[in-house]
């Protein structure tokens, strides 16, 4: 039966895989609304609307945004990897990397190096584009308490060190995998096979991956990281280095504002109010790192990943 479908028209499978997938996801996010956990009566996403959590609410939390996440990302992956490619294997490990080689590989170690250098680099585009969006619009404006109650809601998050390791599985762990796999394994992969340039595809798939966060304030840095992430895909032609690179830059996040003496300092650091230099190293770090990438890409003739049947 399943070869059968195969035989149809891409069409048609793409209107029949997004309704299965449109369902899936319902059906498991429902399923995880049933059984999320309660706090005086209310689950994770009434819990978003209260101004002070204790530590079972944050978890509660924390519990449904991974299931959105599953259901927003990873099922629809799933779904459409199978509905073009019949495997996502096919797409996600073009080149497979025993473990051994893995953890032999310098890549890793500079994957860490360039995750810790660039945060005064985030920091720095961050407040450039914040100061950016400031000079349209008002102070006042819903978008810009939009930004700062979830911004307040957010660090509430992370600064409970009870949840410390929840945090880094729900808010690093999870969302890499599955962004990932979506983002960078297939919407990359599609882009490319539609475009026919990998260049393209990269920057059009990383402005995507910015405006999907749904954060005017912040879409210059995300972007910056999305076509870091987009490049490494390529260059490993494994989906497991960028989701690597991507869990490492959340956790990073996380376990930084863990740091309460020191957080107020790391989140300013590199900015024009703070060590600014020290920003624009930065940059240019992941810029040397970023043209390396592209220069071994020239240099090798990668192949593109897997066009779709």
């Amino acid at each position: 039966m399943l070869e059968r479908f195969f035989e149809k028209s891409l069409t048609y499978r793409i209107v029949i895989g997004s309704f299965v997938t449109v369902l899936l996801s319902l059906f498991v996010f429902l399923i995880g609304y049933i059984f999320a956990p309660k706090c005086d009566g209310l689950n994770g996403l009434q819990l978003l609307a209260k101004s002070s959590l204790g530590t079972t609410e944050i978890w509660c939390v924390l519990y449904m945004l991974t299931i959105e996440t599953i259901c927003i990302f990873l099922i629809p992956a799933y779904c459409f990897f199978v509905l073009l490619y019949k495997s996502p294997r096919l797409v996600l490990r073009q080149r497979r990397y025993t473990w051994r080689e893995i953890l032999r590989s310098p890549l890793i170690l500079t994957l860490a190096f360039i995750t810790l250098a660039n945060i005064p680099g985030i920091n720095l585009l961050s407040q450039l584009n914040t100061d950016g969006i400031l000079c349209i619009i008002d102070e006042d404006s819903d978008l810009w308490s939009n930004y700062q109650r979830m911004n307040d809601f957010t660090e509430m998050l992370l600064a409970n060190s009870n949840s410390l390791i929840l945090n880094i599985v729900c808010m690093a762990f999870v969302p890499a995998i599955c962004e990932e796999i979506f983002f960078r394994g297939l919407l990359q992969t599609i882009a490319t096979n539609i475009v026919k340039n990998i260049h393209v595809a990269v920057l059009l798939v990383a402005a995507i991956f910015s405006i999907l966060h749904g954060d005017v304030f912040n879409f210059i840095p995300r972007f910056v990281l999305g076509i870091f992430l987009g490049y490494l895909f390529i260059f490993t032609q494994n989906i497991f280095y960028p989701i690597l690179a991507h869990c490492l830059h959340n956790a990073s996040v996380v376990l930084l504002s863990s740091v309460t003496t020191y957080s107020e300092e790391l989140e300013t650091i590199g900015t024009t109010d703070n060590k600014v230099l020290l920003g624009v190293a930065s940059l240019l770090i992941l810029a040397g790192f970023m043209t390396s990438i592209i220069t071994g890409l020239s240099s090798s003739k990668k192949k593109s990943p897997a066009e779709s049947e």
